[in-house]
């Protein structure tokens, strides 16, 4: 079970954190979900169904993810950092405008104001990101 309590509390837990925060936060009142953020929320859900139905249909991730492996430095704690790498790629698909954010201005002109939720860059980045731990994902499940 520690397969699950790792996506549970490192992905999964701070992913509704940050959904919880922007969607309550008057700041973000401009911002609308569209294709881009959907794809990261498919994305998590096709992780989840993977996670639900891993002791079925894929032991070896289970057994993977249970006894751990060394990381790309030989340190154990491999599955850690892979949750970790799943938690960046996944936070900057769905909320890019959360890491955007820190670059708004205190008092910004109109065409900044427009523009504060246009994230494509952030999202294009967690895109390029999303490789490794889908490699990796692939790797563990076979």
């Amino acid at each position: 079970m520690k397969y699950f309590y790792l996506f549970l509390f490192i992905v999964y837990l701070p992913l509704t954190g940050m959904y919880l925060f922007q969607r309550g936060n008057k700041k973000y009142d401009g911002f609308t979900w569209n294709t881009k953020n959907r794809i990261g929320v498919w994305l998590a859900i096709l992780l989840a169904l993977i996670v639900l139905s891993a002791k079925i249909f894929f032991p070896y991730f289970v057994y993977s993810m249970n006894n751990g492996w060394d990381d790309a430095f030989g340190d154990s704690g491999g599955e850690i950092s892979y949750c970790f790498q799943w938690l960046a790629v996944l936070s900057l698909l769905i909320f890019p405008h959360l890491f955007k954010k820190s670059n708004w201005s205190n008092h910004p002109t109109a065409t900044k104001h427009y523009d504060q939720f246009n994230a494509s860059g952030y999202w294009y980045v967690g895109l390029v990101f999303s490789l490794l731990p889908i490699y990796n994902t692939y790797v563990i499940l076979f």
